[in-house]
């Protein structure tokens, strides 16, 4: 049996996961199990990784995902990003298999079970000085599930040698590391895009709206830390970048990239301005800083990379 830490990724191939999957396949300290739903092509790097395909509804592919595994990465659940939104029975169902596969886990002996969450679980709290203890107050369906599941994961690994994380995860962006249209209704992928196609950006919502961004690359930095970390304790964690920026802001700072990269003149348009300003409000991973886990800032490097994509796909200049 390998001695390197042994870890199951649920959620390989999205938005987060896929990325997350690509990085802890280069780790050599790591023995990767991943989880696909669906038959494709993998890019080469996913030879490192054991594939288990199959729906985690089905009990025999938990079964066989869970067996011999040290660190459970639970990602496979919906984006808040969905171009369709779920329906309640779709998130009940959601819940339903996560909270079956927490249960087995604990039963299987896994030693630490990482569930990644979002910030939507904060709803209305989000204003002002957001911390990993600030009250959750979810006003969605969306925020209300992804709460749902951290009670019923904290619930369950409640008094076991299974120690549960919740990582509260800010809105991310970045290249996606196998093929996802869909994330190009993103916001920062949307404003490369717009850029690229048409030498312009045209923001569709208040422009004062503030965003906590973080680039892939670091999210799965961070990740990568928390799942090796002997330093990292249970409970909740929040992870954000800690720089809060409007989306004005963002559309300058694409607007500035693209102009270096592809050598022409683009401008930035605002087209809805509501009455009232956006709340404002900035998050700050306190317990994963105090826990000694290094959170960098590749945001401009994220947005370079980006841009290049939305080359690759949508035209423009090299």
């Amino acid at each position: 049996m390998s001695s390197r830490e042994r870890v199951l990724l649920t959620g390989a191939t999205g938005h987060v996961g896929g990325r997350l999957f690509q990085h802890l396949t280069s780790l050599s300290t790591l023995s990767v199990r991943a989880v696909i739903r669906a038959a494709r092509q993998l890019p080469a790097w996913a030879s490192n990784a054991e594939i288990v395909m199959g729906d985690l509804s089905d009990v025999s592919v938990r079964r066989k995902a869970l067996t011999d595994v040290d660190t459970v990465v639970h990602l496979a659940t919906r984006g808040f990003s969905s171009a369709v939104a779920p329906t309640d029975s779709e998130l009940d169902s959601e819940r339903q298999t996560a909270a079956s596969l927490v249960r087995e886990a604990v039963s299987y002996g896994v030693r630490r079970y990482l569930f990644v969450s979002s910030i939507h679980v904060y709803g209305r709290s989000l204003d002002g000085h957001v911390t990993d203890e600030t009250p959750t107050q979810p006003s969605t369906a969306y925020g209300k599930s992804r709460q749902k599941i951290e009670d019923d994961l904290l619930s369950s690994a409640s008094g076991t040698d299974t120690q549960a994380c919740v990582l509260r995860l800010t809105n991310s962006f970045g290249a996606p590391a196998l093929p996802r249209p869909e994330t190009w209704n993103l916001l920062v992928h949307d404003l490369c895009k717009q850029v690229v196609s048409s030498s312009r950006i045209v923001l569709r919502s208040d422009p004062r709206t503030h965003r906590d961004l973080m680039a892939l690359r670091d999210v799965t930095h961070v990740m990568s830390q928390v799942i090796s970390s002997t330093r990292t304790d249970g409970g909740v964690f929040l992870l954000a970048s800690g720089r809060s920026l409007m989306i004005q802001q963002l559309a300058e700072r694409v607007k500035m990239h693209a102009e270096d990269m592809l050598g022409t003149r683009c401008q930035v348009e605002n087209r809805h301005l509501d009455v009232s300003p956006p709340p404002t409000f900035t998050l700050r991973s306190e317990r994963l800083i105090a826990s000694g886990i290094d959170i960098p800032n590749s945001l401009d490097d994220e947005i370079r990379d980006l841009l290049t994509l939305a080359v690759r796909e949508f035209g423009g200049k090299s």
